[in-house]
């Protein structure tokens, strides 16, 4: 199974990441797709591959609770 779309995760806010959120390596940026589903933005970011797998996935279920 994938373990970052079916593990239990605790509520993350936005100032328990603002660290990790800083970096913009992944954001929101306001558009939407065909089906209505936000877009996550991944820019150009020349460290994503030292990225840790933990810092990665709080920034990724913090953006995809957002309403």
């Amino acid at each position: 199974t994938d373990e970052i779309m079916h593990q239990d995760s605790i509520p993350l806010y936005a100032a328990d990441i603002q660290d990790q959120l800083k970096k913009q390596f992944a954001y929101l940026s306001g558009g939407r797709g065909g089906d209505g589903c936000p877009v996550i933005t991944f820019p150009d970011y020349p460290a994503f591959s030292e990225i840790p797998e933990k810092e990665f996935q709080n920034v990724l279920t913090y953006l995809t609770s957002i309403p």
